[in-house]
């Protein structure tokens, strides 16, 4: 989200105040922005998430700094620092960001004359249709929404409330769009699937006549695409997250509240549970089923259905323990090789001892 400038300087008490916070140190620290620990510098304010990053402090500058509270025995003396304690560090690290830094305000520009708009489209009050935009004929748009330039949405798209597309955004005919569903800058939701036929030696497309929905509370990060199904729909579930760059395949089912990072690809006719987890590039074949609650690890190659609850790594994708004793067998593999060959060059020097013992036995047995 776009912020503007800093604001004016917080202390350390003013911090804890907010926050309903403990404060161990000097409460008239002050700190005027927000940063990472590691690039923090004197007059910021900055996190750390959970013990096991407490030992990064050393390398920061910061002097204030949010910590949870369950870490208070292990945190240093120091005079350099005072620490600010909270049940979890980063959403009131978040918190105070978005008070030095506050989001900018909503503008409210209304229908631009600059937007081009089919005299069928209706469009709800209090949305912004931004200059450049192209909004077809007989679509739907609810109330508080934001459609900004560059953005195309294609015949008989019905949009619901408070969404907003970002730039670029593209809508191919007929797509369901929720309420409260963000989409950002260049995705391409409603194209066909990639399907064709072998025909007389060349590739003929197959059409696809079905749509995409995409339910409520749906938030899609940049330039990813999103098939239109065969026939019927391609859904995205209530509360999904989707990264940037992500493509999802024709006539796929997505949960709710699932979670796809980067570069995570569906082919035609995945399914998934609620609350399923995709980590980056994650590769999963058609028409294979992710249950509930199941997470897949980064990189790995799904071919078959997954039960959930679990967590799956590796290509092909299997269970997380049985496959991390694979990595860990492959990883001693040169040791293995040498010990084998070490095994080989004994094995043959005693051979040969014994075909040397029987060589000198045969004459004294005669």
């Amino acid at each position: 989200m776009s912020t503007t400038t800093p604001r004016q300087a917080l202390t350390a008490m003013e911090i804890a105040q907010v926050l309903h916070a403990e404060l161990q140190g000097n409460p008239d620290v002050e700190i005027d922005d927000v940063q990472i620990l590691e690039r923090a510098g004197a007059r910021h304010l900055t996190f750390v998430g959970n013990q096991k990053n407490l030992s990064r402090v050393k390398q920061t500058a910061a002097r204030l700094i949010i910590v949870p509270e369950n870490i208070r025995a292990e945190l240093p003396a120091s005079e350099e620092r005072t620490w600010i304690l909270v049940p979890e560090a980063e959403p009131a690290f978040l918190t105070v960001a978005g008070i030095l830094r506050p989001p900018r305000q909503r503008p409210a520009i209304g229908i631009s004359s600059r937007a081009i708009i089919h005299e069928s489209a209706r469009i709800g009050a209090n949305t912004n249709i931004h200059p450049l935009a192209v909004i077809g004929a007989d679509v739907r748009i609810g109330h508080s929404c934001d459609i900004h330039p560059g953005t195309v949405i294609g015949d008989g798209c019905i949009i619901g409330d408070n969404v907003v597309l970002h730039p670029g955004t593209i809508l191919y005919s007929d797509v369901r769009i929720g309420n409260h569903v963000i989409i950002h800058a260049g995705c391409v939701i409603g194209a066909d699937g990639f399907g064709y036929r072998l025909v007389n030696g060349g590739h003929l497309r197959l059409p696809h006549f079905g749509i995409v929905r995409i339910c409520d509370d749906v938030e899609i990060g940049a330039c990813t695409t999103i098939d239109r199904a065969k026939v019927g729909e391609t859904v995205i579930g209530t509360g999904t997250r989707i990264d940037n760059q992500v493509m999802i395949g024709h006539n796929c089912h997505v949960g709710r509240h699932n979670l796809l990072v980067s570069q995570v690809g569906f082919a035609g006719s995945v399914t998934t549970g609620d609350y399923v987890v995709c980590a980056g590039q994650v590769g999963v074949a058609d028409h294979v089923h992710l249950g509930d609650g199941a997470i897949i690890g980064a990189k790995a190659g799904v071919h078959r259905d997954m039960p959930g609850g679990q967590t799956y790594l590796g290509a092909p994708a299997g269970p997380a323990a049985e496959t991390t004793r694979q990595l860990m067998a492959l990883k001693r593999l040169p040791e293995i090789r040498d010990t084998v060959r070490q095994l080989e060059q004994e094995l043959a020097a005693l051979r040969k001892r014994l075909g040397d013992s029987a060589q000198t036995s045969e004459p004294a047995a005669a």
